[in-house]
C-alpha cells in the first residue's frame, strides 16, 4: 500500500513538474480533436474552484484523511482495498505537495465534450482508489452474505 503512494505521488508530481516547466500557463495542446487537450491550469482550491484561496483548510483535510487511511489500513488485509487506499493516500499527498510548495494545485487534463474542471494526475488517482474501494466494498458484501457470520 505505501509502495502504491510512494509510486502515486512521484508520478502525480513528475507530470505537474512537466505541466508547469514545459507548458506555459494557459497553453493547451490538443490530443484528441474536441475531446480532450493538455491545458496548463493553476487551481487555489478544489474541483471547481470551491474553497478557493483556503490552502490551510485543504491542506488541514487532507492530512487528516491521510492519518484516517493510515489508521484505518493497519486492519485491512484485502488486496483491492490496499491498492485503493494507496491510491488515495498518493492522490492526496500529491495535491497536499502542490499546495504546500505552490499555494495552488497545478491541473492539467482538460476534457473538451462535458463541462467539467480540469484536473489532474492527482485526482484521477483519487477518483480510481474511490472506484477500486466500491468494487472492494461490492465484492465484500457478496462474500459476507455467501458466509453469513453466525
Amino acid at each position: 500500500m505505501y509502495w502504491i503512494a510512494l509510486i502515486t505521488l512521484t508520478i502525480d508530481q513528475l507530470a505537474k513538474y512537466m505541466t508547469r516547466n514545459f507548458m506555459e500557463y494557459g497553453q493547451t495542446i490538443p490530443i484528441i480533436n474536441n475531446l480532450f487537450q493538455l491545458t496548463s491550469h493553476r487551481n487555489a482550491g478544489a474541483a471547481w474552484g470551491i474553497f478557493s484561496g483556503q490552502k490551510f483548510f485543504l491542506i488541514s483535510i487532507a492530512f487528516i484523511a491521510i492519518i484516517g487511511i493510515i489508521y484505518y489500513s493497519r486492519k485491512v488485509t484485502d488486496k483491492l482495498t490496499r491498492v485503493a487506499l494507496g491510491l488515495f493516500i498518493g492522490g492526496a499527498a500529491g495535491n497536499v505537495t502542490d499546495r504546500l510548495i505552490f499555494g495552488e494545485v497545478t491541473d492539467m487534463f482538460d476534457i473538451q465534450f462535458i463541462n467539467y474542471p480540469i484536473f489532474n494526475t492527482a485526482d484521477v488517482f483519487l477518483v480510481s482508489g474511490a472506484i477500486l474501494l466500491l468494487i472492494s466494498t461490492y465484492r465484500e458484501s457478496k462474500v459476507s452474505k455467501i458466509n453469513p457470520i453466525k
